[in-house]
């Protein structure tokens, strides 16, 4: 706990007694560990304090720091990740005194428990596009997240960021086309399927009064210059709304009859977790889908803090604790939103393996920008990063150290000298052990911590005791699935139904060891 002094006053102003106050030490900030060289006490991070993390894959990230944030979060808190147990590990925690959690689960990951022990998070990418501002934003959130471009900074890096921008010229047409005319994400996918056949949305733009000017000319220009760039851009605007065309995806994340949107200004006010979950999956990423609700609700909450009674402060903070984030949601106004607001009450903590993650993802300028604006970095051993390593050793400094040397004989005597060494050589930086970090705090010395991890005793034990029930829950509550062969099947009769195969073709086979089943 930590204790602070307060003096009464009386109306006249006389000092009356003081009392202590005590004040949760989470209310306050987040727990890094302890000091372990040089040896110290704990060390916290204010919630009002940037913090980013750097460390290879089973390094400890999740389990020793931002699990651990998450849980001591006071106030609500956006949580990006990739695996379905790191959620299972704090979803009971987060959904005590009636807090309430959803989750985006495009891929189904979470399908036995969304829905029954959390709520499933439904956004209609559609809704608010009225307004050209937030139309635009939508988009370009939507295509950030294509961005995949060259480590270091090539001519593919260029070209990604260009078709994107391109792409978002697109897209927040057609959003915009479609609010103003109170037609659905389908009506988009309709269009997105064969731009330059859809005129749709070119018609709308130019003759409703309500349109924002010129952007008839902007979507007319996107897709009708040049025959290699408009292919590229319509690539682009298809593969940012990839993952829509499947329609069980589809479900699980847009509202519909019965199903309501999500309101995500009242799970913020409650003190609730927001959960998006994604995967690394080079073939179907959600990072698009995830960057624009991550964008949306960071919106939200920027904007329920302006209507705060604390003077323009989210009060407790929102908590963004963006976990492996150029996986998920590699959001493109991170480093603005670092810089103002975390002092109206956003609290911002990424994660990433490595630097140049960061680099491949904002480019060499804006990923050394954002680590310059980290208030407190956090880095684990392991990293394999040479030019990285070397960055932090000259970024830590040298000490001087003393030299005694003796002689002897004839004019013997003791001589002092002074040498320089590195702080921490490269090479050392790599080899911290584990459960270890090094914690570059502002203008502070830097510090090796000892962390503790957050299933280790009796408090880990019945995280770990909630997360194993949650996945008993999780097996057995998933929906049967129906198999490739059945699927098969079922294609051939309605085929053979509409005349579009020969009826003496025979349905396939089904596999050994299943044979009869369809389900």
């Amino acid at each position: 706990m930590i204790r602070h002094e307060t003096s009464l006053r009386s109306p006249g102003g006389s000092v009356g007694r003081s009392r202590t106050r005590r004040v949760e030490s989470r209310n306050v900030g987040w727990r890094i560990g302890r000091a372990h060289e040089p040896r110290g006490g704990d060390l916290w991070v204010p919630w009002d304090r940037t913090a980013g993390v750097i460390g290879p894959q089973g390094s400890g990230k999740t389990l020793d720091l931002l699990t651990p944030a998450l849980l001591s979060a006071p106030g609500a808190a956006l949580v990006t990740l990739t695996k379905v147990e790191d959620m299972l590990l704090s979803l009971t925690e987060r959904t005590r005194r009636d807090r309430p959690c959803v989750v985006l689960d495009p891929f189904g990951l979470a399908e036995g428990i969304a829905g029954r022990f959390v709520g499933e998070l439904l956004w209609d990418p559609i809704a608010g596009c009225v307004d050209p501002k937030i139309a635009e934003r939508r988009a370009k959130a939507f295509t950030a997240g294509t961005v995949k471009g060259a480590i270091h900074g090539g001519t593919g890096d260029d070209a990604a960021r260009f078709y994107a921008a391109e792409a978002a010229k697109v897209m927040q047409a057609y959003f915009h086309a479609a609010a103003l005319t109170g037609k659905t994400l389908e009506d988009v996918l309709r269009w997105v399927a064969n731009p330059q056949a859809a005129s749709d949305p070119g018609e709308i733009l130019r003759r409703h009064s309500h349109a924002a000017a010129f952007w008839h000319g902007l979507l007319h220009g996107a897709l009708n210059g040049d025959d290699r760039t408009a292919g590229n851009t319509i690539t682009t605007v298809q593969q940012t709304l990839g993952l829509f065309f499947q329609a069980d995806i589809r479900k699980r994340c847009v509202p519909a009859p019965g199903h309501r949107a999500t309101d995500l200004a009242e799970v913020i006010r409650r003190g609730g977790t927001i959960y998006l979950l994604g995967r690394e999956d080079p073939y179907a990423s959600a990072s698009p889908l995830m960057t624009a609700v991550a964008e949306h609700v960071l919106d939200t909450g920027l904007a329920l803090a302006n209507q705060s009674p604390w003077g323009g402060r989210l009060c407790p903070p929102l908590l963004a604790c963006l976990d492996e984030l150029p996986s998920t949601a590699p959001l493109p106004t991170l480093r603005t939103r670092m810089a103002n607001e975390r002092a109206l009450g956003l609290s911002f903590i990424y994660a990433a393996q490595t630097r140049a993650q960061l680099t491949s993802l904002f480019g060499e300028q804006e990923s050394r920008a954002l680590v310059g604006l980290t208030n407190v970095l956090v880095m684990f051993g392991g990293s394999k990063d040479v030019a990285f390593n070397q960055e932090i050793s000259d970024l830590l400094g040298t000490t001087r150290v003393a030299r005694k040397s003796h002689q002897t004989g004839h004019r013997g005597g003791r001589t002092i000298s002074g040498d320089d060494i590195a702080i921490l050589r490269p090479e050392e930086v790599r080899q911290l052990p584990e459960h270890q970090a090094l914690v570059i705090a502002e203008n502070a010395k830097p510090i090796i911590a000892r962390l503790s991890r957050c299933i280790d005793g009796k408090a880990g034990h019945q995280l770990q005791a909630d997360q194993h029930r949650l996945r008993e829950q999780l097996t057995t509550g998933r929906r049967m699935v129906i198999t490739p062969e059945a699927r098969t099947t079922a294609a051939l009769v309605e085929a053979k139904r509409l005349g579009l195969v020969e009826a003496n073709i025979s349905a396939p086979a089904p596999a050994a060891g299943h044979e009869g089943d369809l389900w």
